[in-house]
């Protein structure tokens, strides 16, 4: 029987499930744990080897094994040896059988699944989130992750207004989650969980007040942020309770001395005898000699103060030997402190007496709010999740996706234009933040160096070259960014075969795909530009990597094929299939029939087909699918034969060639050999090569045009949209220039009218008119004001003091020399000797000295 191993026993050991094995054996086991609280108190903070080999139990295989009686033993220290779980096992004969997953979930860690919900982990502000985010929903209807994209949205859009982060500071949402379940038991809150609920509150009513503050401020983009307006606005987080919280709670955590009579009465008690033994412990070291008083120290021990001597001393010091120490140091309660410390541990009673009373009415008081604590609680957590997901669809730089009908006739099917792996993007730039700061701090050490005097030319170069190393790292990593691909399936596209050399993306792009789909049913935005067209796949199924088993006897062949047939078993009509070398490991004449037959199954609608199948083959006789029927498309991955390796962009439409012939020329292999290997190859499959060749070159002229026709239009926009602009501005110019002019008209139709009116006073004032005088007098007022414009343009400055001197009053008309035009006075301020003029739709307001009054009227 295999040694074993020692398990420290405690008041529960739980066996964290890390795989899926259940026992076979006919006999349940249960293991056998002491129940003493002061043993397990006394034990728990001795993480001994024992411990430690009770924490390997959990990696041992188990996961929900019960574990077995063993016998055991105590050591001395209240700690219980027991047999391992494994020996236990072996003792009964039993053994170990794997329980097979589900393809859907074992899909999840084909796809890397657990990664991307540890990236979004990664941006939740509080403990709670962060647990809930390491396994991200994924719904089971198309509405629920519509309204998870949704509230991104809205987060997206929240951070976007707000111009930085949505913070919700330093909550401790585990604390408060326990102290909603103790209290829910009757038990009594701490200091620290009243704190964490005070804290709760208090956030909630600040995210609140933010949202909708936010949305009021940009009401045009209420309606984006209506999802979370929805969620906040039930949060009720009742002031009141928060401030008798901190009324008896500190920032701390502790019990304040005012929280009650009784507790500051104690602790002031408690402070005088703590006082007084000091002053005892302070007088009992000076009394002794230099030598001795510097070998002693005073502690605590179990509650009591004491004195740490050195162990030839003991006689000197009278008093109880409560411990000693190896064999160096003693520790000493002198008699004279006995009473004292008594004293002190029954004041520190009352202390813990008083301060559970004040915690005990605190309780009372938050008992009857724990509903709506925990709803604020869950819509703080909720809201931490919303942000976390929006905060990394941001960091990536994705795009909200739009799903599609899979039932519907729309041509497009799914489209992913510029898409990338977002774990690839993840790694490439943390790599990248890493080399830049490696560049920064040997930058840095170069700065200093060079201004140190004396320092060695060597030195020097060395860090020189090291700086020059890491700037050409750097700048590797930014050339070797990952490269997007397209993704385009349209019409009856139910098939795509991804053909290629090896390590040339085919796998990375399927496994995007996949990703996308998950991303986008689990509220996440996608990692491509717009438009994002998806499905809404109502299962993600794949067939990635080596499902060799040796357990089960199992080749990679055997094993692709168990992993299809649970594919299979689980695919609907509207699923997304990823088959990764599909007939691989076998001869290839048989997998590649195989291949084509499978393929031709998924192409299938309903029960066992799929609404989307891409798989990566080496199989030429694949590609022909495409050409007897329409529901199959072919895909490959561009290899550079200049550079001889793969550029990792995504040639739609066009099946993979054959490299080798090529690639064997290019670097010198005998021509003896070259003749022989085409001549094997055969004329037809050569000149399929050539065919697939220019196909090839075909499809990069028409990226190439298609990327010029798109910065052509790019720039017709901008040239448009500048046109626009540009009539936008005539256009107002011309509406200024018609006011000015009808301005101009108003203006000498009131100097008409004066003018009739001043006529009209003279004729009134005159005993006789005739025709001739009449004629004189029109004359004599014309030549009258013509005058008095002369004056007033040759003596500006006498002019300006007299219009100063006057105040104009409301709807007079006067002249505003810095517009150039009259102006209608609208508000007259004497005080500020402050005017409002309006000209047309232009209103300003001008001080009574740039104004020119009285003037042209």
């Amino acid at each position: 029987m295999a040694k074993p191993l020692l398990l420290h026993a405690t008041a529960s050991l739980p066996l964290r499930n890390f795989h899926k094995k259940t026992l076979v054996t006919e006999d349940t086991l249960s293991c056998s744990y002491s129940a003493s609280p002061s043993l397990y108190a006394g034990c728990r903070s001795n993480r001994t080897p024992a411990w430690k080999a009770a924490r390997s139990v959990e990696r041992l295989g188990f996961r929900d094994a019960r574990i077995g009686r063993g016998r055991y033993e105590h050591d001395g220290c209240g700690r219980e040896r027991v047999y391992s779980a494994q020996a236990a096992l072996q003792e009964k004969g039993g053994a170990l059988q794997e329980e097979p997953r589900s393809a859907a979930a074992e899909t999840l860690d084909l796809l890397e699944w657990p990664r991307v919900c540890r990236a979004v982990a990664s941006f939740a502000a509080t403990s709670v989130g962060k647990e809930q985010l390491q396994v991200l929903e994924i719904p089971a209807t198309r509405e629920a992750s519509e309204a998870l994209l949704e509230l991104t949205t809205a987060g997206v859009e929240l951070i976007s207004l707000l111009g930085g982060p949505f913070e919700l500071g330093a909550l401790s949402t585990q604390v408060v989650k326990d102290c909603v379940l103790r209290t829910r038991k009757g038990m009594v809150v701490s200091g620290v969980e009243a704190l964490s609920v005070a804290l709760l509150l208090q956030t909630a009513r600040n995210v609140r007040r933010q949202v909708f503050n936010t949305a009021q401020e940009f009401q045009d983009r209420g309606s984006v942020l209506q999802p979370l307006l929805d969620m906040v606005d039930p949060i009720v987080t009742h002031p009141d309770l928060e401030k008798g919280i901190w009324r008896v709670i500190d920032e701390d955590g502790s019990v304040k001395d005012s929280a009650s009579p009784e507790l500051r009465k104690a602790r002031t008690q408690e402070r005088s005898i703590e006082q007084r033994l000091r002053e005892l412990f302070n007088k009992l070291t000076r009394d002794k000699s230099g030598s001795d008083s510097q070998s002693q120290e005073i502690v605590q021990l179990d509650g009591r103060m004491c004195l740490v001597v050195a162990s030839d001393n003991r006689s000197n010091v009278p008093g109880l030997l409560l411990r000693s120490g190896s064999g160096a140091s003693a520790y000493i309660e002198p008699a004279g402190a006995v009473p004292l410390n008594n004293k002190l541990n029954e004041a520190r009673a009352e202390v813990a007496k008083a301060e559970y009373n004040v915690l005990l009415r605190l309780t009372d008081q938050l008992r009857p709010y724990m509903d709506d604590i925990q709803f604020c609680l869950n819509t703080i957590v909720r809201l931490d999740v919303v942000m976390a997901r929006a905060r990394y669809s941001t960091w990536l730089g994705a795009t909200k996706p739009t799903f599609i009908d899979t039932d519907s006739q729309n041509l497009v099917r799914l489209q992913l234009k510029r898409a990338r792996h977002p774990l690839l993007l993840q790694q490439h730039r943390e790599a990248l933040r890493e080399a830049k700061a490696k560049l920064k701090t040997k930058s840095k050490n170069l700065g200093r160096l060079k201004t140190r005097p004396g320092m060695m030319v060597g030195a020097l170069e060395e860090i020189r070259a090291a700086v020059a190393e890491a700037e050409a790292e750097v700048a590797e990593l930014e050339e070797n960014a990952p490269v997007p691909i397209d993704v385009r399936v349209i019409g009856e596209t139910k098939v795509v075969a991804i053909t290629g050399p090896n390590t040339g993306g085919k796998t990375a792009t399927i496994k995007t795909v996949g990703l996308a789909a998950l991303m986008a049913k689990s509220g996440l935005f996608v990692l491509a530009i717009e438009p994002v067209v998806l499905p809404w796949f109502d299962v993600v199924l794949a067939d990635i990597g080596d499902e060799q088993s040796l357990s089960q006897s199992l080749s990679t062949f055997s094993g692709h094929l168990h992993r299809i047939k649970r594919i299979k078993g689980a695919s609907t009509g509207n699923s997304l299939v990823l088959l990764d070398e599909v007939g691989a490991g076998t001869d290839p004449t048989e997998g590649a029939a195989l291949g084509m037959a499978l393929l031709e199954s998924f192409a299938e609608s309903g029960k066992g087909g799929s609404f989307l199948t891409m798989a990566t083959t080496h199989h030429g006789e694949l590609k022909t699918l495409k050409y007897s029927d329409p529901r199959f498309e072919n895909a490959s991955v561009e290899f550079s034969e200049e550079k001889l390796r793969p550029t990792y962009k995504l040639l739609w439409g066009i099946p993979g060639r054959s490299n080798a012939l090529n690639i064997a020329e290019r670097l010198d292999i005998p021509k003896d050999i070259l003749v022989v290997a085409r001549s094997l190859y055969g004329v037809a499959s050569a000149q399929l090569s050539e065919v697939i060749m220019e196909l090839e070159q075909a499809k990069r002229d028409y990226d190439q045009d298609t990327a010029t026709a798109d910065s052509q239009i790019t720039e017709a926009r901008k040239f448009l949209k500048e046109l626009v602009a540009a009539s936008k501005r005539l256009q107002e110019n011309q509406r200024i220039l018609d006011l000015q002019t009808a301005d101009r008209v108003a203006a000498a139709a009131a100097s008409a009218r004066s003018q009739l009116h001043a006529i009209a006073r003279d004729v009134k004032s005159s005993t006789k008119i005739t025709p001739s005088n009449a004629t004189q007098l029109l004359q004599r007022k014309g030549n009258t004001n013509s005058t008095q414009g002369k004056q007033k343009t040759n003596t500006g400055t006498d002019a300006t003091r007299s219009s100063q001197s006057a105040v104009p009053t409301v709807g007079a008309m006067v002249y505003v020399p810095k517009l150039g035009r009259k102006a209608k006075v609208i508000e007259v301020k004497s005080s500020k000797k402050e005017l409002t003029v309006q000209s047309g739709l232009l209103q300003v307001k001008v001080k009574f000295k740039e104004i020119e009054w009285p003037g042209l009227m």
